[in-house]
């Protein structure tokens, strides 16, 4: 199996998982009946189907996911393990708003919409290089370690060639990122709104 595949289907199956602990809120079980489901999960992934596994469909579907989608997926999954947080919410909160701006830098200007189009910055620009190792100094300053880890496994990753794409941004964010930020920074807006006095 090329290592291309070997990536893409454990990135799907790791946010299946996690969708799957947090569907069944498994940190109100007990610590063994979490690990045995997310175990069973697992297993359940990868048993063929036909001709390929349930999170070969998955990856059909949504191709290979990026590094954002992979640390949120971990940390919904540690989360629903242990009932902890795997990091601090100002941080998590900060990954959202990082990725929320690049999706809205990144894919209306993609669709075609302008003469511009960020997507080829991916392909080795200098300038987008330069601006992601500004950006992970900026979130280390601040005390952001979750997006500094998110920037820095996309990059080796890139460099490492784990996925069949040659193009940074896909390593970096992809749509369904950008939708869970969105919604959530959406909502977290829509609450605030709805406590503040007529």
């Amino acid at each position: 199996m090329p290592i291309t595949t070997l990536f893409g289907l454990a990135g799907c199956a790791l946010v299946c998982t996690a969708l799957v602990a947090s569907a069944l809120r498994l940190d109100r079980c007990a610590p063994r009946v979490r690990y045995a489901i997310v175990v069973a999960a697992v297993v359940a992934l990868f048993i063929p189907i036909g001709d390929l596994s349930i999170a070969a469909y998955v990856r059909g579907v949504t191709g290979d996911l990026s590094a954002a989608t992979l640390a949120l997926a971990a940390g919904a999954l540690f989360f629903r393990l242990t009932g902890r947080m795997s990091f601090e919410r100002r941080e998590v909160n900060a990954l959202l708003c990082l990725i929320a701006a690049a999706a809205l830098f990144l894919y209306p200007f993609a669709l075609g919409w302008t003469p511009f189009d960020p997507y080829a910055l991916g392909y080795g620009s200098t300038g987008f290089i330069t601006a992601l190792l500004v950006l992970s100094l900026v979130a280390w300053h601040a005390g952001w370690k979750l997006p500094v880890i998110v920037i820095l496994v996309g990059a080796l990753a890139y460099i490492g060639g784990a996925y069949e794409s040659r193009n940074l941004w896909d390593y970096l964010i992809d749509p369904l990122a950008a939708i869970y930020a969105l919604a959530r920074l959406s909502a977290g807006l829509f609450s605030r709104g709805a406590k503040l006095p007529a």
